[in-house]
């Protein structure tokens, strides 16, 4: 027998359904319905199947469930199903309302007056405030003054110390505001008595008290601070732990004790009108949201109290592979269901559950490393299709050639070393953000990295280079510099596998840091391959800023720089040259000075003998005699123009 519901012989829908002689219901799943024999008083008919010589006998195993009424009114069959729990609704809702397919556009008037880009195009610090700044002024003046506070746990005190004093050092624990504090609300005297009655940071002085402010995720830290503004006259961190006589093991249990934290009660409402109305998918990544931005009090609590809502996909999954409606949750389950909101939580914050006070779940040795491979596989293909549907076309042609020069070593799989070179304005990260796309969705990775966090935002998916590839504090004085990356690791998983890392603003980082990069890499991938065969664009301008090296010489900085790494002989140097941000203004003026900028950066202004400075072109800057002037020149005629937007 033959049939499109046939798969490997077998039909998909599981029939013929076995005999029973009473219809049996299931709270979540479908109804065994009676379906009697023929030695039970069971009915059979007999037909004709194409390509079959005789007629075949079907019995009420073959029967699927439908309504009289329904295939009468509307002539024709339709599958008719017994809801037996009031879980089932939520499914049938979002099908029957899910909608009818759709396309997301834009209408856009090029012509439209966007004051937002317009600012943000224009924006520029004046000759005047660069030289403001350059000479140290006073930007602003504050009085009183601030006394900042410390917060920090017990032996958590910062400790500087040298070769020579370490013993010393670690035998005399430093003392801060937090302790002296202490110290002072243990004395006897009067002014002991009056400092008890007497919060943290609140006294009587020439200055303000500012505690530092805590992050939530440090968790014991946050709620030490809680206590501390809150709990007056504390005479050591034991006292702050301590509430009616009872010493609590941690700071959280000692503020809930003391009725300081707000009650999980808002999530647990939150959740429970997810349970009814979301499918356990959806359920999942809420908890997960709750777990990484809101900080519940008592997360373990609400999983206990919901876990059975989020696994519940897991458990129709399992029954229908086992083909057995009586399987019942089982820690193995809840294990599932954990990991994948773990997965959740690294890809929100790059933090595991016990973080959150959350139970670790179970993972096998060979998926440790799937918390960092899901966060450089977690991105949405069709939203990189339409980057680079709608990027593609926008390319210059030089742009185009460096993106066909990338894409080519990245098919190749030979490896490779690249350096950018592409002033301000030029579409670098236009064409790094197409080169990402494009590599992405080919099921590939490809890591970003910046040297700055400001420029690691620019980057879909970019992090610091610091924090990605765990580079020493101190790698300035570290020629032989590893990184801190362990072969097993999750990090270590990723840059082996990863198609092309690219490293944008490097003209920030220090040559040591590009030498141990290109040793780890080595290691990984057991081999002595430039960056262990991997493909590595760098990309920057080094006009810009160099690395910074603290109490250095100009020497220094130039000795630091990544062009005096002998790693750089090997590297292939692409140019973006047309400055995209200067056409799109069309304004002339613009275009002279992004040349004079240029030219600036290229050593092409001669320097004065007696000075050794050089000496800006008069149309570089406005100059002016006072203030007046400077405003006018500024904003022309502003008493009748300051309501004209154009």
């Amino acid at each position: 027998m033959t049939s499109p519901c046939m798969e490997n012989g077998k039909c998909k829908k599981k029939f013929p359904k076995p005999h029973t002689n009473d219809t049996i219901t299931d709270i979540d799943g479908y109804p065994m319905y009676r379906r009697r024999s023929t030695e039970n008083g069971g009915h059979t008919f007999t037909m004709r199947l194409p390509n079959f010589p005789n007629q075949v006998e079907f019995d009420n195993q073959w029967v699927v469930p439908y309504s009289p009424l329904l295939s009468k009114t509307y002539k024709a069959h339709i599958n008719v199903e017994l809801c037996s729990s009031v879980k089932s609704i939520k499914y049938i809702c979002k099908y029957v309302n899910k909608g009818s397919d759709l396309a997301i556009f834009e209408v856009q008037n090029i012509n439209k007056n966007d004051e937002i880009a317009r600012y943000q195009m224009g924006r520029y610090i004046s000759s005047n405030e660069a030289i403001w700044h350059i000479l140290s002024f006073p930007i602003h003046e504050r009085d009183p003054a601030v006394q900042h506070l410390a917060i920090h746990l017990e032996n958590g005190q910062r400790v500087y110390f040298t070769e020579e004093n370490v013993l010393q050092r670690a035998f005399e624990a430093p003392k801060t505001t937090l302790t002296e504090f202490f110290t002072l609300c243990q004395k006897p005297d009067v002014i002991g008595q009056f400092a008890k009655t007497l919060v943290y940071g609140i006294f009587k002085a020439k200055t303000l008290g500012r505690l530092y402010t805590v992050h939530p995720k440090q968790r014991e830290c946050f709620y030490l601070r809680l206590l501390l503004v809150n709990v007056p006259g504390p005479t050591s961190f034991e006292f702050l732990r301590t509430v009616n006589g009872r010493v609590f093991n941690t700071y959280q249990d000692a503020c809930r004790e003391l009725q300081l934290l707000e009650d999980d009660n808002h999530w647990d409402l939150t959740l429970a009108d997810a349970a009814l109305t979301s499918t356990p998918n959806n359920i999942r990544q809420l908890f997960a949201i709750i777990l990484t931005t809101c900080y519940p009090s008592q997360a373990q609590t609400l999983w206990e109290k919901y876990k059975n809502c989020m696994t519940e996909d897991i458990l129709h999954r399992i029954r229908q592979t086992n083909q057995c409606q009586n399987i019942d949750y089982t820690p193995e389950m809840y294990n599932e269901a954990l990991v994948l909101i773990e997965d959740l939580c690294v890809l929100i914050s790059n933090l595991p559950l016990n973080h959150y006070g959350m139970p670790s779940p179970y993972r096998p040795a060979t998926d440790l490393v799937n918390t960092d491979l899901q966060r450089e596989n977690q991105y949405d293909h069709g939203s990189l299709a339409t980057i680079i549907m709608n990027s593609e076309p926008l390319l210059t042609a030089e742009q185009k050639i460096i993106y066909d020069r990338i894409m080519l070593a990245v098919a190749a799989e030979q490896g490779g070393f690249f350096f950018l070179d592409a002033p301000g304005g030029t579409g670098k990260t236009f064409l790094i953000s197409l080169i990402l796309a494009k590599i992405r969705s080919q099921q590939k990775i490809a890591l970003a990295v910046a040297s700055s966090g400001i420029a690691a935002t620019l980057l879909d998916g970019g992090r610091t280079a610091h924090s990605t590839f765990k580079l020493p504090l101190d790698v300035h004085n570290k020629p032989d510099a590893m990184c801190n990356i362990k072969k097993n690791s999750g990090i270590a998983a990723v840059l082996r596998k990863s198609s092309i890392i690219i490293w944008d603003e490097c003209t920030m980082a220090h040559k040591y840091s590009l030498e141990a990069l290109n040793r780890t890499m080595q290691d990984l991938n057991s081999n002595n391959k430039l960056f262990g065969g991997a493909i590595l664009l760098l990309s920057g301008d080094f006009r810009q800023t160099l690395p910074v090296i603290p109490r250095s010489t100009f020497a220094d900085e130039i000795n630091a720089c990544l062009k005096q790494s002998l790693l750089w002989r090997s590297v292939e140097t692409l140019r973006l040259t047309i400055n995209m941000r200067v056409q799109l203004q069309n304004d002339p003026s613009a275009q002279i000075f992004s040349e004079q900028l240029l030219d600036i950066g290229n050593g092409k202004i001669e320097l004065q003998p007696n000075t050794q400075c050089i000496k800006l072109p008069d149309n570089f800057c406005t100059v002016v005699q006072d203030k007046n002037e400077l405003i006018q020149s500024i904003f022309p005629d502003i008493q009748n123009n300051y309501l004209n937007h154009e």
